[in-house]
């Protein structure tokens, strides 16, 4: 035979390298045995071993002196009568192969056998799976409890496909539908909903399904035995592999019937509790009196409410966050609040004094203090409630006043009364005495200086009367006479002011009025020009026909004007209001007020002017009255 160069080779020379090339082969295979993850070893027909790699050896928990030439049943006797022997000897004999799983009692340890015949007798490939097989018990193991846990689980649960059809559903979930699991397969569940529920469940579950998220609804699920609906959260959740495809699906229904019951009071019972805040705080922000939260340490203002606002007479958002004693430095208060602060409330207590706010205008309050407590005991705040009372004060005092003035008023018309009858007879023994013949002269003069000043104090006596005595009907009146009359009672309080009266009186006309309600008028204008001129001056009294040419009525105008020290532009502004007054203790603040009234009543117009610049002060009164029937009818 020719080799590959063209020569002529003999038998023997070929021979060599093919046997070299399985000697290579063989040494390859047993290489391979010995490095493969898995035990291999041989036996012969005399169950001797031949053969065993490394992870044979290890595996067997044997050294190789020990295991190589050696008979199995020797080396482990315990394995006689094992389903190994058994599975072993039907190889040997059958020359099937045989795969298996055995447990070795002896290492406690799963082996996974292959068993192959051989020209020789077997050869064995074997793998421990202990870790597998006690993995799979345990999942074996797991899925029993799942199950028993599935069955005896209170909620309802119950398993779907990819497709959200349902495969499988608990004891508990069937005995409370009424359904077999046949008829909640596939979408037979709906039945179960309640049907005002249904289509926002079945959309819930449809884009769970299709975005693969977390299913969460709250629907109501009908009960079997009584037909009656209960509120349940159904939670669905999927299932992944490693890979995260979803596998299944795994629901679980939730009883929140009495928890949805109790929510709904509760939101009922918040809606109904706002209500009554809104109303308290309408209550707090509209009531009477003033009302203020304060912190208990530096007594800053917390929240207040509208009336505590116009108290102040700040708008409210300026008065927020600032201290008590800048709002109302009055004597006493910030030791009141001191006094709360230390737990002991202040109740119905009298408290006087001015704001900044309105300087010059003593006011008055009803106040109570309260300590405000936390959890805990502390005192977290101050409530104030604070209810003026300077009109019922100034109404006391104008009341005490007033009684005094009609005392006096009705002492004054007794005494007139009373006086009258001697002044009488005084007059009469006066003329008797006057046209006696034998009187000298100079005595003659004294009577009839005597005479004089008597008749003086009978007409004072009767003006008295007038004003004392008030008519219900109007009557038409001489404005000219009026006004003389009543500024002849301030005769002496005109000479000794030295103060000179100018009359002018052009008036021709009547006019129709409460004539002692008039004179009443009258009287505050000229009391209050004597009283503005203390060093002197002079009074002007006026009377003429005038028009009102706002409204074109035409009546009579009657001025009353003084060169005293005038008013300021303030004073001007609030002259006509109630209780004030610029005469400190001798005044009560009601004399022009109620002037005003009586004019309004008259559809008449008391107008001011006034200056109190130096050498150019003085005060001008204009008092309208209109010539008018209405809303007067004449008297005879």
């Amino acid at each position: 035979m020719l080799d590959s160069l063209g020569n002529m080779t003999s038998p023997d020379e070929r021979a060599g390298p093919l046997l070299l090339r399985v000697q290579r082969a063989e040494q390859q295979l047993a290489e391979v045995l010995r490095n493969i993850p898995a035990g291999y070893a041989t036996l012969d027909r005399n169950w001797t071993f031949t053969f065993a790699n490394q992870q044979a050896i290890q595996g067997s928990r044997q050294r190789a002196e020990d295991f190589i030439g050696k008979n199995v049943w020797a080396i482990w006797p315990e394995l006689a009568g094992t389903e190994l022997e058994r599975q072993y000897r039907q190889v040997m004999e059958t020359g099937v192969p045989a795969h298996f799983e055995y447990y070795g009692e002896t290492y406690d340890a799963w082996f996974e056998m292959h068993v192959y015949p051989t020209e020789d007798g077997i050869s064995v490939y074997f793998q421990e799976i202990t870790k597998r097989k006690r993995g799979e018990g345990a999942l074996k193991a797991s899925e029993r409890r799942y199950r028993a846990l599935t069955e005896l689980n209170p909620q309802l649960i119950l398993m779907a496909d990819t497709q959200g059809m349902v495969t499988f559903a608990n004891q508990r979930l069937l005995d409370y539908t009424g359904l077999r699991l046949e008829e909640i397969c596939d979408e037979g569940w709906r039945k179960a909903v309640h049907p005002d529920d249904e289509l926002r469940t079945l959309g819930a579950w449809t884009e769970a399904l299709q975005r693969e998220v977390d299913l969460q609804v709250e629907t109501r699920i009908r009960r079997g035995a009584d037909g009656a609906y209960r509120w349940f959260w159904v939670r669905g959740l999927p299932v992944r592999d490693e890979q995260n495809k979803t596998l299944y699906w795994l629901g679980v229904c939730i009883d929140i019937h009495e928890h949805k019951l109790a929510m709904e009071e509760l939101r009922k019972s918040q809606q109904e509790a706002e209500h009554q805040r809104l109303e308290l705080e309408t209550m707090y922000r509209t009531a009477p009196i003033g009302l203020a939260l304060f912190d208990p340490v530096e007594f800053r203002y917390l929240r207040l409410n509208d009336r505590q606002a116009e108290i102040v007479g700040l708008p409210m958002e300026e008065i927020l966050g600032r201290t008590l004693t800048e709002i109302a430095p009055i004597e006493g208060l910030n030791e009141m609040f001191q006094q709360v602060a230390s737990g002991t409330p202040i109740t119905n207590n009298l408290l006087e004094g001015e704001l900044p706010m309105q300087p010059g205008n003593h006011r008055y309050w009803t106040v109570n203090y309260y300590p405000v407590y936390g959890s805990d005991g502390t005192i977290r705040a101050i409530t104030a409630a604070s209810l003026e009372i300077t009109a019922q004060k100034r109404t006391e005092k104008a009341l005490i006043q007033s009684e005094k003035l009609a005392a006096v008023g009705r002492l004054a018309s007794s005494i007139s009364h009373e006086i009258n009858n001697p002044l009488e007879a005084v007059t009469n023994l006066l003329y008797l005495a006057l046209n006696h013949e034998e009187i000298p002269a100079a005595t003659r003069r004294y009577l009839e200086t005597a005479q004089g000043e008597l008749t003086r104090v009978a007409h004072i006596a009767t003006q008295s009367l007038r004003f004392h005595r008030q008519t219900m009907n109007p009557v038409r009146v001489d404005p000219n006479e009026m006004l003389e009359s009543v500024v002849y009672l301030y005769q002496g309080r005109l000479v000794n002011s030295n103060i000179q009266v100018v009359s002018r009186h052009k008036s021709t006309k009547r006019v129709l009025c409460l004539e002692s309600d008039i004179r009443q008028v009258l009287n505050n204008l000229i009391a209050n020009a004597v009283d503005a001129m203390r060093r002197g001056g002079r009074l002007l009294l006026c009377t003429h026909d005038a028009t009102d040419w706002k409204t074109g009525r035409s009546g009579v105008r009657i001025t009353v004007a003084d060169t005293g020290h005038g008013m300021s532009a303030q004073v001007r502004q609030r002259i006509f209001e109630p209780f004030y007054t610029t005469k400190e203790v001798n005044g009560t603040g009601l004399g022009l007020w109620i002037s005003h009234g009586i004019v309004s009543r008259h559809h008449g117009v008391l107008k001011v002017r006034s200056s109190d610049k130096a050498g150019w002060s003085g005060t001008v009164f204009s008092l309208f009255l209109p010539d008018e029937q209405n809303p007067f009818q004449a008297t005879q």
